[in-house]
């Protein structure tokens, strides 16, 4: 069985786009990485491109919706976009920036200093480690 990432909208915007293929491609991927689908929301900004999508996980399945979450997502994560991209690429430990590589530590410096923000870190740690996971193309499930 093949899980589908689905499109909430009909016609969505690039982020809500990029986020669905990039889930969609490491869930077929890796189909066990399944076990990471618990109800979540997660919203994820792009501030530089002034655009917002909200992950709606549930298990079994994944919904991608163009702008903010209504009712509010557990994670908030707020970046550049280019700093989104690194989020996606960087290598991971337990599921967060793995501070022994230096893609880890360059995503590390860039939380510190503000330049990625993500609100509902410390109050929903697993909703953040789970979606880092799923959004991973450097983590294998095994």
């Amino acid at each position: 069985m093949t899980l589908r990432v689905r499109l909430a909208d009909p016609t969505p915007n690039g982020l809500a786009e990029m986020l669905a293929r990039l889930l969609q491609t490491n869930l077929e991927a890796r189909p066990r990485r399944a076990w990471l689908l618990r109800p979540a929301v997660v919203e994820v900004a792009a501030v530089d491109a002034d655009v917002e999508a909200t992950v709606r996980l549930t298990p079994g399945s994944v919904e991608v919706a163009n702008g903010a979450a209504n009712p509010g997502a557990q994670v908030r994560i707020r970046a550049r976009s280019q700093d989104l991209l690194a989020l996606a690429a960087m290598p991971l430990l337990v599921g967060l920036p793995n501070p022994f590589r230096r893609e880890g530590r360059s995503v590390l410096r860039r939380l510190a200093r503000g330049q990625v923000r993500i609100d509902g870190m410390l109050r929903h740690p697993l909703v953040l480690a789970r979606f880092a996971r799923l959004l991973s193309v450097r983590w294998a499930a095994r």
